[in-house]
């Protein structure tokens, strides 16, 4: 019983070590971070370096799916008629993170998909129809799972790390958008923490194919799956009840069972 509670004495002090330490991202890690965001124009942490995605199939992977992150709530935000918000989730990837990503995708053998990025842009900025949208939409989500097929004999830690950096940019995204007492203070940026803890769902069944630790993936399935009704719609609330720490600690968790991987 003893050696138990030592156990689970060492695992809450790690937890909350690693929560603290996320949630410091906008204390003593801001100068660092706010010098990343004006060198790679990454907002929260969001973005990895041309020279990260060359050398790192976890950070290419992140990239492509901080992108995937901007088009799912672009789109459904079009799908709302929400079509002025929908138009600024559009122009970030193309923007901001797609140029990082040109070098590491010609390293891979990828092509490219700085077209398809546009033309969804193009649609959703001059309002077409919803089929327009739809049918650009689904065209780039092809040639981004191209790119992602890019990387050969991916494994369950790097799927689970990607995850990671997923949940934990959408915590620090998250706490850029909410102020005291929980008045959200930016819009966008609530927006971009919703798609990517989307996207680090859809990661999920990829991650069971890859590992025979059903318990592992199954804790971290189970702390995105705690974490999404945290956003109750596409559009913010004027306030919300959940706390960035909250969003922190499931990364810390998600991150503790990923060592089991």
């Amino acid at each position: 019983m003893e050696i138990k509670q030592r156990i689970w004495l060492g695992v809450g002090i790690m937890l909350a070590t690693s929560t603290a330490f996320y949630a410091g991202t906008r204390q003593g890690g801001m100068d660092h971070d706010m010098a990343a965001m004006e060198e790679e124009g990454g907002e929260g942490g969001e973005g990895a370096t041309s020279a990260e995605t060359l050398d790192s199939d976890t950070a290419y992977l992140a990239q492509l799916s901080f992108i995937r992150g901007h088009l799912n709530v672009g789109v459904n935000l079009y799908r709302e008629n929400a079509l002025d918000a929908s138009a600024t989730h559009m122009k970030h990837p193309a923007d901001e993170l797609y140029t990082s990503l040109e070098p590491a995708l010609e390293a891979r053998g990828a092509k490219g998909f700085a077209p398809q990025l546009e033309a969804l842009a193009v649609a959703v900025e001059q309002r077409q129809s919803a089929a327009a949208v739809e049918a650009a939409y689904a065209d780039l989500l092809e040639a981004i799972g191209l790119a992602e097929a890019a990387v050969k004999d991916v494994d369950a830690a790097t799927v689970a790390a990607v995850i990671v950096d997923l949940v934990r940019t959408a915590a620090a995204e998250f706490d850029l958008a909410v102020g005291e007492g929980g008045v959200v203070e930016n819009e966008h940026e609530y927006q971009d923490a919703l798609g990517f803890v989307r996207i680090a769902s859809e990661w999920v069944p990829t991650l069971a194919t890859l590992t025979q630790n059903a318990d592992a993936v199954a804790a971290i399935e189970a702390q995105i799956a705690l974490l999404l009704p945290v956003w109750p719609g596409q559009r913010a609330p004027q306030r919300l009840e959940t706390a960035p720490s909250v969003l922190y600690g499931a990364a810390a968790r998600i991150e503790f069972a990923a060592l089991r991987l």
